[in-house]
């Protein structure tokens, strides 16, 4: 089989167990079902993958690359530093948009298993990345000096949890603009800008 086909197999295999996975969970979603919706042979899938477990392991590996890329890609672009977490924020919802409850408990409902291990420790490596990248940030006067840079992420996540939640949704027209709301409440507060406190 020549090494383009074997490819465009290995990526349809990747591709179709992410949205599986994303949609049903890891536990209930088959071999068999990944195989029939990306269009290859049980074979073939395990020409790749040992079994389903090796399979998820890669999705999140490579998501999470993925993620990385995007976030470099981000964070090296010429525009204002305040873009750059807008727009991450942005990433950030899209990313975790379409994760099920069933994947969540598939990963976090056994601290013990290898998946979680797998996605904890990557998780860790980006979150260290961003601090570094906020503390180099605000050491060129783009983030308030007094301001703790856990915190930041810390509200980053819960920017999340406020975009997901129905209720906020129901109260604009579209993701977008309740994305762009959260993201101006987390730089600017409730006070219009143009306004001078002494």
């Amino acid at each position: 089989m020549p090494a383009q086909i074997q490819n465009e197999k290995y990526e349809a295999i990747l591709q179709t167990a992410h949205d599986l996975f994303w949609k049903f969970g890891i536990r209930r979603v088959t071999v068999e079902e990944v195989c029939k919706e990306a269009g290859v042979s049980k074979m073939t899938f395990y020409r790749y993958f040992s079994n389903k477990n090796d399979l998820a392991k890669e999705v999140i590996e490579k998501m999470f690359s993925d993620m990385y890329t995007g976030y470099r890609s981000l964070m090296d672009q010429d525009i204002p530093f305040e873009e750059k977490v807008k727009q991450q924020l942005m990433m950030k919802f899209e990313g975790t948009n379409e994760i099920s409850a069933e994947l969540v408990k598939d990963i976090y409902g056994d601290p013990g298993s290898e998946l979680f291990s797998v996605w904890k420790s990557r998780a860790d490596k980006i979150v260290q990345v961003v601090l570094d990248d906020y503390k180099e940030a605000q050491k060129k006067g783009w983030i308030r000096q007094d301001l703790n840079v856990e915190f930041i992420l810390y509200m980053s996540n819960k920017t999340v949890q406020i975009a997901s939640d129905p209720q906020a949704q129901a109260m604009y027209p579209d993701m977008q603009s309740l994305i762009m709301e959260i993201a101006n409440m987390f730089f600017y507060g409730i006070m219009p800008r143009n306004i001078v406190t002494k």
